[in-house]
């Protein structure tokens, strides 16, 4: 069943994707890299990570992931995506099994600006489905709806305050112990402030640079497991603190995007992570 609902909304997505035809032309809030002005790109991405943390939870329990996605940006500011994660090794066996940690993001979203001048607001809307292909779908998928708001104009000088909220629940509503656990069929919420701060190097123009602040909120949705492998419902708090710094140049030999990166979380509250955490990350790009 769960087969051919992946190949079912695979075909839905190409289907919209190649039928959707914009009445106006609307500029992305981030738009992917278009070739010779086409009115689509194509983008595959290849991420390796030294751990899986998201959104605070230590997904993996230390171990790295490979992290490949495929995305395609029309011209309307429609975007589709698919995301996915397969567990690396570590030198520690941690309390995390990496057996079924298989994960694939299906993601429709759609990207765009109003206002003018400082009041210029970027926003993406969006829905997003969790699918865990080697868990039982009732226990393990989830769904959200997001909205991200950013301001490139409004301080100036690199600086970009953002926000974005995230709205998520159980996928199938049948295990009322799995809605309870895993955030409910009307789910939890997260709440993440931040800002991006852009500049370079005069000695290094190529390579612009991004620091990157948030602070997260989360509003009792997700799971962590402890040392026990017992899982506890995350707490009504404000999670983490997580700090990030990365570059990104241009491969010479295929023109790929080259990024690397490193980010370094304080924790707050135990119910999402006991411990702070540092890991770094290497993403290779392409569009097409």
């Amino acid at each position: 069943m769960k087969t051919v609902m992946i190949l079912s909304l695979t075909s839905i997505l190409a289907a919209m994707a190649f039928a959707a035809t914009p009445a106006t032309s609307a500029t992305p809030a981030q738009p992917v890299a278009t070739v010779a002005n086409s009115p689509m790109a194509f983008t595959l991405d290849a991420t390796y990570v030294t751990k899986y943390i998201w959104r605070g939870f230590d997904v993996l329990d230390d171990k790295a992931a490979f992290q490949p996605s495929a995305n395609l940006a029309l011209e309307n500011g429609l975007n589709f995506n698919v995301w996915s994660s397969w567990a690396g090794t570590s030198k520690h066996d941690g309390s995390v099994s990496t057996v079924d940690a298989t994960e694939f993001d299906y993601t429709i979203s759609y990207k765009n600006t109003f206002g003018e001048d400082c009041y210029l607001t970027d926003y993406t809307v969006g829905w997003r489905y969790y699918d865990y292909p080697k868990v039982h779908s009732e226990l393990a998928d989830m769904q959200e709806g997001f909205i991200e708001l950013a301001w490139p104009n409004l301080i100036g000088n690199g600086f970009v305050p953002r926000y974005g909220f995230y709205q998520m629940w159980s996928s199938y509503t049948t295990d009322r112990s799995t809605q309870r656990l895993g955030g409910g069929p009307n789910g939890g919420g997260i709440h993440d402030l931040g800002f991006d701060y852009n500049w370079t190097f005069e000695s290094a123009p190529e390579l612009p640079m991004k620091f990157s602040w948030d602070i997260v909120y989360n509003d009792g949705t997700g799971t962590s497991i402890d040392n026990r492998g017992v899982a506890h419902l995350a707490e009504h708090d404000w999670s983490h603190i997580l700090w990030g710094l990365s570059t990104s140049f241009n491969c010479p030999m295929t023109g790929a995007k080259v990024t690397p990166g490193i980010w370094y979380q304080t924790s707050m509250e135990d119910s999402v992570n006991k411990n702070d955490e540092f890991w770094s990350g290497l993403s290779y790009t392409l569009t097409f």
